[in-house]
């Protein structure tokens, strides 16, 4: 009795750490003592993507659509909130599954079976988020800075919707540097983005990653914010990166991480409607285009062909 009297004590605290949402009182104060549980997943690093198809740059810079009178403020200032599920009205495909409804998330993603407050980041594949993440990080809206609105926008139309993060913070109230990006999801039939596709990512000034309560310091360090998206289901993902630091540096998404003004006036577009999706990130020099082949799949053909021939100077040999 003592025993199981002793376990209720020591797992009943615990329990109720797992329970804080950000709708609880004191948890803006929990989360800056470090005292909120957040389930982080440790990711395999994948040096190459599974087979599909190509996510591609746009060479045009900035927004698909500014943001105007037409847009409806998504949320409240808030820190780790959601908005949703919100009727799309029109199906989005997403990995084959069908939805028709969406929660936009403070943290810079869209979600659509439940919301996320998660604020530590993890990399892609994950089994825990079926996610999109124009840039998964710890937004914080509360504190407005210099420019633009602080705030989360969006606007429905037909077969479309699009979701801008304008001038956003990061935590704790900090506004010393802002982050703008946009996010569009359609029914695949929107010449926006270029029939075909389902999802676009745009940014203009990119220039924190982290929040304090996530290991960052001055914006920057800790857990990297991620870009790309998820299935849900430990395998099927695309990713254009992860990033932890200021500056333009960018080795592709299974390198180093990565410099966050790298995606400054960015634009990405792609079908996430596939059975698997890759992500290919554009090459700056519009001269030297990225390879539509990866390095990777070089090497295995060359090695296949090799085999090939060994095999058929075997067969002559043997004949």
């Amino acid at each position: 009795m003592k025993k199981a009297l002793s376990f209720i004590v020591i797992m009943l605290p615990l329990f109720l750490l797992a329970q804080i949402n950000p709708n609880h009182p004191n948890y803006d104060e929990m989360k800056r003592n470090g005292q909120i549980q957040q389930q982080v997943q440790e990711t395999e690093l994948r040096t190459t993507l599974p087979p599909g198809s190509s996510f591609t740059a746009d060479k045009s810079s900035g927004f698909f659509i500014e943001l105007d009178g037409t847009f409806i403020q998504s949320m409240a200032p808030n820190d780790d909130l959601s908005v949703g599920p919100i009727d799309l009205g029109f199906t989005f495909c997403f990995y084959g599954e069908e939805y028709t409804q969406v929660y936009i998330n403070n943290n810079g993603n869209l979600s659509f079976e439940e919301p996320y407050f998660q604020y530590v980041t993890t990399g892609f594949p994950s089994t825990d988020y079926i996610m999109i993440a124009p840039f998964w990080g710890d937004v914080d809206t509360r504190a407005q800075g210099e420019t633009g609105t602080g705030l989360v926008w969006h606007k429905l139309e037909e077969g479309r919707l699009t979701v801008i993060y304008d001038h956003v913070g990061y935590f704790s109230y900090q506004v010393d540097k802002l982050n703008t990006f946009q996010v569009i999801i359609t029914d695949g039939n929107d010449p926006l983005i270029g029939e075909g596709n389902n999802v676009a990512f745009a940014y203009k000034e990119m220039e924190w990653t982290t929040g304090s309560a996530s290991g960052g310091v001055n914006g920057f360090g800790g857990s990297p914010a991620t870009v790309g998206v998820n299935k849900g289901d430990g395998e099927n993902f695309a990713l254009v990166g992860r990033f932890d630091q200021p500056g333009t540096c960018y080795d592709g998404p299974f390198g180093e991480n990565d410099c966050v003004s790298y995606l400054n006036f960015k634009r990405f577009v792609f079908d996430a409607c596939l059975d698997e999706v890759i992500i290919t990130p554009p090459d700056d020099d519009d001269d030297q285009p990225a390879p539509d082949v990866p390095l990777s799949n070089w090497a295995l053909y060359l090695g296949m062909i090799a085999i090939l021939l060994f095999t058929i100077f075997r067969i002559r040999k043997i004949m």
